[in-house]
């Protein structure tokens, strides 16, 4: 029973709502039942003298990653702040030792995998008719309609007004305003993010399965359609960079397909007339666009707070130490993942961070030697590593806990090849 609910919880993950408890307090479901499946498994493995802990590098350095984000409370200025953010990387951390648990089974691995990309599917399919639906009613329509009916359901109502407030929905491309695909997510990075790294998973399903093919060949087309639907250029650039870097794990057949298939997307962005997708993509590399000037100032910015604060200013307090009046919610953060780590948390919790990654990647990398399905994990972490040089994640609901669940099942690999 145990193991079919925590299928159903990866299926519905991206379908998590809020809660509103108090005024001003936005309660995502999955916080509330993420302790409670880690109480339930603690009981369980207790029960049966199973161990707790996989004691491996990865859980290893993911305690000390914690550990560090603890005693960074020693430099907040805003203990509340911090406690808050401490308080929300506490309740869904544990999501990683059920995973674990659950991927110590390697019958298990795959239907959970499964269970994950089907729900993916399922939100792509959604966000691809949220896109489409923009030339039927017009852009203010569907907007309205998200802004009112959908956000404040499944983000909350005070989450909800901040995203509304610094809006990321809409992009101009070719002088045409174009509404992104999001879904129910708060903004469509973390959405291209979401898909980004099952997408991967998703063709691995489809190229390794007997029956359904079909199935897993549409649930494919779906996440990464929806994902170039998002309009997302570090989305682009991580599908681009991983689907070369796993070239060495892949058959000479599978990697000339992989060239072929970055040649023509690269070829689709660039050749195709009055293409919105094109002039966003190729925006990726023009220095003097605005939002990359932004990027730009954000990084300097974030490494001289670095500079001055080497062991970091405390957890959430990024956006304090750069404007002394923001509000809690207001997002303000560095645009990459590592430098917002080694300004909250210490240039020691970065390289932490970066350790989990490299170690994940590893596993997944050796796995895939001997069974094809894995290369996907590969694939999967070299995406989120490579999308987070623009991007910080560490905050999202959804996207936390699809990359504790992977890097769970890179921990689960690592310890049945060790005990063969």
């Amino acid at each position: 029973m145990f193991y079919k609910f925590f299928l159903i919880f990866c299926v519905l993950l991206p379908f998590q709502f809020a809660l509103n408890p108090a005024l001003g307090i936005d309660l995502a479901i999955v916080r509330i039942i993420v302790p409670l499946l880690f109480l339930i498994w603690i009981v369980f493995a207790l029960k049966n003298k199973l161990p707790l802990i996989k004691k491996n590098k990865i859980t290893y350095f993911l305690i000390i990653f914690i550990f560090l984000a603890v005693l960074s409370l020693y430099f907040s200025h805003n203990l509340s702040w911090s406690l808050r953010k401490l308080l929300f990387l506490f309740s869904l951390a544990p999501t990683y030792f059920v995973a674990v648990f659950m991927f110590s089974e390697k019958h298990r691995q795959r239907k959970i995998i499964t269970a994950l990309v089907g729900g993916a599917a399922a939100v792509a399919l959604i966000g691809i008719t949220q896109f489409v639906s923009q030339f039927f009613f017009g852009i203010d329509s569907v907007y309205l309609f998200l802004a009112k009916n959908i956000a404040p359901f499944f983000l909350g109502n005070s989450f909800s007004k901040e995203v509304l407030a610094y809006p990321s929905w809409l992009v101009n491309s070719g002088g045409i305003t174009y509404m992104r695909a999001i879904a129910n997510f708060p903004d469509p990075h973390m959405f291209s993010y979401y898909l980004g790294m099952l997408a991967p998973w998703s063709v691995a399903l489809w190229a390794t399965t007997i029956s359904h093919k079909k199935l897993f060949f549409f649930s494919s087309l779906l996440i990464i359609l929806a994902d170039i639907f998002t309009f997302t250029r570090g989305g682009y650039v991580a599908l681009i960079a991983a689907a070369l870097i796993i070239l060495p794990l892949v058959s000479k057949n599978a990697a000339k397909k992989l060239i072929a298939g970055v040649f023509l997307f690269i070829c689709l962005f660039a050749l195709v007339p009055h293409n919105p997708v094109t002039g966003r993509f190729m925006s990726s590399f023009d220095i003097q666009e605005e939002s990359n000037q932004a990027r730009i100032f954000n990084w300097h910015q974030a490494l001289n707070i670095i500079a001055i604060h080497p062991f970091g200013v405390g957890i959430g307090m990024y956006s304090l130490e750069v404007d002394q009046n923001a509000d809690y919610r207001k997002p303000i953060y560095a645009h990459d993942l590592y430098l917002d780590i080694a300004a909250e948390l210490g240039i020691v919790s970065a390289f932490v961070f970066i350790a989990i990654l490299y170690f994940s990647f590893k596993n997944f990398w050796k796995a895939g030697k001997k069974k094809s399905f894995f290369v996907a994990g590969a694939f999967s972490i070299t995406v989120f590593g490579v999308h987070s040089l623009v991007e910080s994640p560490l905050y999202s609901i959804h996207i936390l806990i699809i990359f504790l669940i992977i890097i769970a099942l890179s921990s689960a690999i690592e310890q049945q090849s060790e005990s063969c």
